[in-house]
């Protein structure tokens, strides 16, 4: 075989013979003998992953949850819609004639079917058994790697871990050592709410300005812990921050208990842009420039 390949370079010296590239997800090893072109995404985060590989995927579960609540990168509009994302429609996915479909966390479910469509890729994203930081990295570079987006990708976390640090020291310089603890919170409804803690990108956005949050939220899977609203009022220190969109924001904010709420009174509470609080590694660097951009206006 190397003889072969000897002897085509050398009468045609321009020729560039393809390796097979080889990746581990989930499972293991996984061999492809291109480079993937019509990419199906399962989920926001692989969507938001791709696109800031530059990679435009072919179709992605839920679209119009993902322009609600996820929102950047920009998802193109020549990209399909297939559906739920615990559901997604078959014959869509056929139709888009995929050659490769990426899975997350509990897709694992779905791959077996989904491989008689296309290959599959899964990762394993959010756990209570890792880091789902350093976990995130690894997942986006190794779908740099199956795309030849190696460069692209360290790029773009390097970007972000130097602009962290700049935030973290330009809060230290504004506040000293009155730097103020930050909450971080996404409304289910009007009665209930998300806290962000240990294991969650909001969190290690937090961690790397240097900040915390009064509430702890110990590690888990996707680093949330669940609060009734009334209980928020336990928040007296620092500011509370929510995550748009929050459509009953009207029914909360004009009660008798969200007026009384000490945050609310000391007008320490501020809105955040959408963003996908479970998705991939540069979440967090997104995650950081809200806070940033609401502690310094």
């Amino acid at each position: 075989m190397r003889f072969l390949r000897l002897m085509l370079l050398m009468f045609w010296p321009g020729l560039t013979l393809a390796q097979p590239i080889t990746i581990t997800d989930s499972r293991g090893p996984q061999s492809f003998d291109s480079t993937p072109k019509r990419v199906i995404a399962g989920n926001w985060m692989l969507a938001e992953m791709l696109l800031e590989l530059d990679i435009v995927p072919v179709g992605i579960a839920d679209l119009a949850g993902y322009n609600k609540w996820v929102v950047a990168p920009e998802m193109p509009e020549t990209v399909a819609d297939i559906g739920l994302r615990s559901e997604p429609n078959l014959e869509v996915v056929i139709d888009l004639k995929p050659d490769l479909i990426l899975l997350s966390d509990d897709g694992l479910a779905m791959a077996e079917h989904a491989a008689r469509i296309a290959p599959v890729l899964h990762f394993d994203a959010y756990s209570d058994k890792h880091d789902n930081i350093p976990a995130g990295r690894k997942n986006f570079r190794t779908l740099a790697k199956l795309f030849g987006q190696e460069r692209l990708a360290e790029a773009k976390l390097a970007a972000m871990d130097a602009r962290l640090a700049e935030q973290a020291k330009t809060l230290k310089e504004a506040f000293g050592d009155d730097i103020p603890q930050v909450t971080l919170i996404r409304f289910l409804d009007e009665k209930r709410a998300v806290i962000y803690g240990e294991n969650s990108p909001a969190f290690a956005a937090l961690s790397a300005l240097g900040l915390s949050s009064e509430i702890d939220v110990p590690k888990s899977k996707w680093g949330v812990g669940y609060r009734r609203v009334r209980k928020l009022g336990s928040v007296t220190q620092g500011k509370v921050m929510y995550f748009e969109p929050f459509d009953q924001q009207e029914q909360l904010f004009d009660t008798a208990l969200w007026q009384a709420m000490p945050f609310v009174q000391s007008k320490n509470l501020s809105a955040l842009p959408a963003i996908w609080s479970y998705g991939g590694p540069l979440t967090v660097g997104r995650v950081a420039d809200a806070i940033f951009d609401a502690l310094i206006p």
